[in-house]
Parts: C-alpha cells; structure tokens; sequence
C-alpha cells in the first residue's frame, strides 16, 4: 500500500547515486520492463516485477518463455480457430460506440459496421476492449451504476512497439532477451531463429531469408543519436535508421562487428504506428503504465453491474503490469465472477499469485502486522 505511493526513482534513492546506477536500476530496467519512467512508476509495481524475474532466474535458472515459432502460426491462428469450433464469431471490422444501460444491467451494446448502426444483445457481456477505448464508452450514467469505471481516464499509457529486421545471415546474440540499458530508445531485442522449430525462415518471402530480429522501443519521448529527435518525431525510415544505430552502437565494440549494414534486407515497423504527416506518428494500441498512484483506479474484473465483466489488461490482477499474462489473469477472473453471478456449478479457472521466496515469509508477516497496527516499517530482523 506505501510502496504504491513511491516512485520507483525515489525508493531506490537514484538522485544521490551514480549515472551507471541511475541508468541500470533506475531509467533501463522500468523503462523495458514496463515503458514507464523511473520518476513514475509505482515502486509496488516494479518492485514486484523485478522479484518475479530474480526468483525465476534462481529457482528455475532463467525466466525468458518464447514461442517456438511466429507468433500467428503457433499460437493466434490455432486459438482462432479452435474458439471458432467452439461456437465463437468474430465480427471484424466493427466499433463499438456504446454501452446500454438500465437498473438491472447492460441491456445491449450499439455497435457500427460498415456504416451501419446495430445493436447487439446478450445475458452477460465481457470487455476486452484497451484502457484508452473503454474509458470513452463510461459516461455519467456507467459512472452511477460502476463506480470502479469512473476513474479509467486517470490511468495513463505510454508507447512501446517494434521493428523487426530481416537479415541474410543469421546473428543468434544472447539465448533470450537483450536489454539495451542505456539506449535512448530502451531498446530491446530478442534474434528468433534460434528458438522457431517450428518455422523454417527460407519458406518466407524470397527464400533468402537467414535471421529475424525483433527490437521493441519502450522509450518514444527521448531524442536519439541520429537526428536529435524522439521516436514520435521521427519518421518510419528515421526509426528504423535509429534503432538500427543505437543496436550497433551497443553490439559492434571492441573491434567485433555483430551488427553489419550489408546483412540487412528489409525491415518492419509494427503498423499500429501510423503517420498522417512525417512528424505527427499517432499509436493505434498504446501501453497502460503502472505509475504511482494509480492502482486505486484500476477496477477488479466483476464489476458492480451485475452483467458485465472486464477481461483487459487495466483490470487489477496478480501479474500487474501490461502484458498478455494479465490480460489472461483478467479474463480468468472475468469468467469465474461471470459463473459465480450465474450460479453456476462448472469448475473455475486456476489462478496464480505471484511467488514469494519462503524465507522471506517469517519477515512478511512480521511487516504485514506493523503496517496493520499503524507502526512502520522495521529495517531491523525481528528474528
């Protein structure tokens, strides 16, 4: 509850402490981890998060899952089509404009396809839908009925989307992740080939196709080592420019060139990007940020109307930060308050706290007491 209300910048007292510190514990790690500043972001949040990835690195050796193939092949395409055998429609192409609402519930939802007005009616209805979107649809009367839905405009998002570079030859780098620490952009990268059984990279495009690199930009408001200018200024060609350049300026030292110009064919910013003019990007799926403060607006997944229920990332879960987990974790609690509110007798899905070394419990417990009793936190051991 008081680490909610830290900075991360101010717990890990970052002012009074070296730029290699700043720029490692403070701007790199929240900034890739979780796109959000160090200045900002919710101790609770980031503290959890880093626990998370230092318990699995001891536990269980390491704490990077990928997928063994491209991410439409191994895993949206299979899951599409066997929630469409299930009885599953997807309407595609269709907006939803609004939320109907009388004193017992959602009683439809106007939807908007092809130009046209429709309305679309069910016993219980599940949103998906992103933080930014869902909070344009909660208006005074949503407010009234759900109170937890009035606050969504107060949580805030952030950019963090990707280039891929198709290279001629394979460059495997790290088995896993990289963290560009002090890269401008926070770049992360992660060379696919190494761990797609399941794809054989000559079968795309031309067939001269060796390696895939995937970079994610977490930091868009910083400007680069090219044109002085941040990612939201930039343009594609500018972006792929400087990522490409800030890569190598990490990877290429010492003597060793990882990073050749030559080996690079062709490249692909993430389309959500979207350019009206050369320097007014706009981003069609921003990122929800953890900053501090903020877990007090987030809603729990049943909410008080008693049909309608969150399955998106915003929504307060174990996992916390923005990512495909959470928004998983919230779908799961979406469904078992949906059984729970229709008396259902089916079994409910599993969900996962996170974990906690056990010898730190005895501590825990001890500091869950004092903060229960009004007293502070003890730096000393009790035991």
């Amino acid at each position: 509850a008081e680490y909610e209300q830290i900075p991360w910048w101010t717990f890990i007292n970052a002012a009074n402490h070296s730029a290699d510190y700043q720029t490692l514990l403070g701007k790199g790690l929240t900034r890739s981890l979780v796109a959000v500043r160090a200045q900002e972001g919710s101790t609770r949040t980031v503290g959890y998060t880093l626990l998370q990835l230092l318990f699995g690195l001891l536990t269980y050796g390491g704490f990077d899952r990928l997928l063994t193939g491209p991410t439409s092949d191994v895993w949206l395409a299979p899951w599409s089509s066997y929630l469409q055998q299930r009885g599953v429609r997807f309407e595609t192409s269709t907006t939803i404009k609004s939320l109907n609402l009388s004193s017992v519930g959602i009683t439809s939802v106007t939807a908007e396809t092809g130009g046209q007005s429709h309305q679309i009616t069910a016993d219980y209805y599940i949103s998906a839908m992103p933080v930014e979107i869902m909070a344009t649809l909660v208006d005074d009367q949503l407010k009234t009925y759900a109170p937890s839905l009035a606050n969504l405009n107060k949580l805030r998002t952030a950019w963090m989307n990707g280039i891929q570079f198709y290279l001629a030859e394979d460059v495997p780098l790290e088995f896993g992740h990289s963290l560009y620490a002090d890269s401008p952009w926070a770049l992360t990268s992660i060379s696919q080939r190494q761990f797609w059984s399941h794809a054989n990279l000559s079968d795309f495009g031309d067939g001269k196709l060796g390696g895939l690199l995937s970079v994610d930009i977490s930091d868009w408001e910083t400007p680069g080592i090219l044109y002085n200018k941040t990612a939201m200024q930039c343009s594609a060609a500018e972006i792929e420019d400087e990522v490409w350049a800030q890569i190598k300026l990490h990877l290429n030292v010492a003597g060793a060139v990882v990073i050749r110009d030559a080996n690079l064919l062709r490249w692909f910013l993430d389309p959500d990007v979207e350019f009206p003019n050369p320097t007014a990007a706009t981003n069609l799926e921003p990122l929800l940020i953890n900053t501090s403060g903020s877990l007090q607006y987030r809603p729990e997944a049943s909410t008080e109307i008693p049909n309608l229920f969150l399955a998106s990332d915003y929504v307060k879960t174990y996992t916390d930060v923005a990512c495909m987990e959470a928004a998983n974790e919230a779908a799961r609690r979406a469904v078992n308050a949906l059984l729970d509110r229709a008396g259902s007798t089916a079994r409910r899905a599993s969900l996962w706290p996170l974990m906690e070394p056990d010898f730190f419990k005895p501590l825990i417990d001890y500091d869950r007491l004092r903060f229960r009793l009004g007293l502070p936190h003890a730096s000393g051991s009790p035991i």
